[in-house]
């Protein structure tokens, strides 16, 4: 830990291809682990991200559901630290959804509600809401403690990151970022302390 850290450098990745999409299954806590793609995805992230960090000292975290555990420990090949896994970067916890197919999980999908971000999909899931309260207080745990922080999400997760990052507040459902598999999105604190975006979704190292 570096002492007196705050964080002025975030990275936000997501985690590479995964199986479920594939296998046309719903995402959220789905056990779904990456496919061929994702690995190589993963690899070539972390190769990117040693000539972006450098010896500079960071934290890296993860979410601990299994797509983006691979991911980070393939990227982690790459970086002198291993991921520390952090439950409160999951993404939306989809409920009795998780690991069912598409077309059954919209047979017990709630119709949409308003405000959309109080909408809970399925039986014993998150809302958006909630969803932004976890990732959220997670960051505001680690903020103090690292000049830079590598994240490694998922789509709705990292949204709600950014989000954070960028001040926007808890629970925002009318501005989203599209992230691909392996994206790296880069945030830092220019010299006028402003919070600024570096680059969102990038994949030209893929």
């Amino acid at each position: 830990m570096e002492e007196g850290a705050d964080i002025e450098e975030l990275i936000v990745i997501r985690h590479g291809e995964p199986d479920h999409l594939i296998n046309n299954l719903t995402g959220g806590w789905t056990d779904s682990h990456l496919t061929e793609l994702g690995q190589k995805q993963a690899l070539l992230t972390g190769q990117c991200l040693s000539e972006l960090i450098g010896d500079r000292p960071f934290g890296f975290y993860a979410s601990d559901l299994s797509r983006a555990i691979e991911t980070a420990e393939l990227i982690a090949k790459s970086l002198p630290i291993k991921p520390a896994l952090a439950p409160g970067l999951r993404e939306l916890n989809n409920g009795i959804a998780a690991d069912m197919p598409n077309d059954e999980a919209a047979k017990i999908a709630h119709p949409i509600t308003d405000p959309l971000v109080d909408w809970v999909p399925y039986p014993n899931a998150e809302n958006w809401r909630q969803m932004s309260e976890r990732v959220v207080g997670f960051l505001e745990s680690i903020k103090d403690s690292h000049g830079l922080a590598v994240l490694v999400m998922h789509g709705g997760s990292a949204n709600a990151a950014i989000c954070w990052w960028l001040g926007l507040g808890i629970g925002q459902t009318n501005i989203a970022f599209e992230l691909d598999p392996c994206s790296i999105s880069r945030f830092n604190v220019n010299r006028w302390k402003e919070r600024n975006i570096v680059k969102i979704n990038d994949t030209a190292h893929l």
